[in-house]
């Protein structure tokens, strides 16, 4: 028999040995993010949730990006522990429409060059996940958004796929396939080719489903945020404090579904209890110069300013200094929502 001492040593040696293995596995774990919005640098002031997601997860083990090339972007770099591939998927490198800026939705809407870039889109996005994937083992891919990269990932590695497949489900790309005509083909072809869903909020999870036809593995995982990041405002930057008095502050793309057409309105109505309280917009869109008609017709185009697109560490400065961030989602005439506004996280961590 075993003396106890010694078998509680060899208890221990084992469960180190255990967490050990596990920490090796996870340091060599190899992750592929394929995305259509990716920055590009750390300030520039579009949507980095997936930047800040793949920051996040190198702390853990290896992260390459692959992305959209923009005109004047770096087909290869390194921003910081991630390396970043930008693919082309139209020549010459000008001339690419479809996913450039803050989103394809509105790319597709303003573009009829957009709408003919899909297929190529598809397609350059299929090759080059199959090159990186015959150069380099990759553990796990992870997909955002349905379509187009989910679809492309699925397309690129087949029934027999050598990783695991993860698609993060955002709310643009399922509101999408629920108006299409083949958006449950797409959805139950993605399903068959794909390990786990990782939509961002509950109900997306549901519509999922729905979309699908049959059970399949979803868990719900909202986009997260570096508290860190958001809890100290720049000491550098004191943009807000060229703002007057009090101000409600709204930021997102000036879009129908974020609502600051009935933000507008709201505050119109408290301007006589509050007549120093101001509105600060921070984004841009196709919506700007009719919200700042709206504006200027309710008498308020003083008390209204758009500052359109701002870097990070501004917009940070800006949460410190406002009275109350408001987030006026709606269902636009699309029947499009949103699903989990980074914001909101972003607000929270603020303070």
């Amino acid at each position: 028999m075993v003396p106890g001492y010694l078998r509680s040593r060899r208890n221990l040696v084992s469960n180190r040995l255990f967490y050990f293995n596990i920490y090796r596995t996870l340091v060599s774990m190899h992750v592929l993010i394929t995305t259509s919005t990716f920055p590009l640098n750390d300030d520039d002031g579009l949507p980095r949730f997936v930047y800040d997601l793949a920051l996040a997860m190198a702390r853990h083990c290896r992260v390459t990006v692959l992305a959209p090339h923009y005109q004047g972007a770096w087909r290869r770099e390194n921003m910081g522990p991630l390396t970043v591939l930008r693919f082309q998927y139209a020549w010459p490198a000008r001339s690419q429409r479809l996913a450039y800026g803050s989103g394809m939705r509105e790319n597709l809407r303003a573009s009829w060059q957009a709408r003919l870039q899909i297929p190529a889109y598809t397609a350059a996005l299929v090759v080059a996940v199959r090159k990186l994937a015959a150069s380099k083992r990759f553990d796990v891919i992870n997909s955002h958004w349905i379509v187009p990269q989910g679809l492309a990932t699925a397309m690129a590695g087949g029934c027999r796929r050598p990783w695991v497949h993860a698609v993060t489900a955002h709310a643009g790309d399922i509101s999408l396939l629920e108006r299409l005509p083949v958006g449950r083909h797409f959805t139950r072809f993605v399903a068959s080719r794909t390990d786990i869903f990782l939509p961002v909020s509950g109900d997306l999870g549901r519509r999922l489903q729905t979309l699908s036809g049959n059970s399949i593995r979803c868990e719900v995982q909202p986009m997260g945020v570096d508290f860190k990041r958001f809890s100290v405002p720049s000491p550098q930057d004191d943009a807000p404090r060229s703002v007057e008095g009090d101000f409600i502050l709204f930021v997102g793309r000036l879009v129908e579904k974020k609502g600051a057409a009935g933000l507008l309105d709201a505050v119109n109505r408290l301007r006589s209890q509050f007549p120093q309280l101001h509105l600060v917009l921070i984004g841009a869109g196709p919506l700007q110069d009719r919200l700042r008609c709206q504006a200027a017709a309710l008498g308020m185009a003083s008390r209204v300013r758009f500052l359109g697109r701002l870097g990070h560490r501004e917009i940070i400065s800006y949460l410190h200094a406002c009275r109350v961030l408001v987030v006026p989602s709606m269902v636009d005439e699309r029947g499009e929502t949103e699903g989990m506004p980074a914001v909101l996280a972003e607000a929270l961590a603020a303070g």
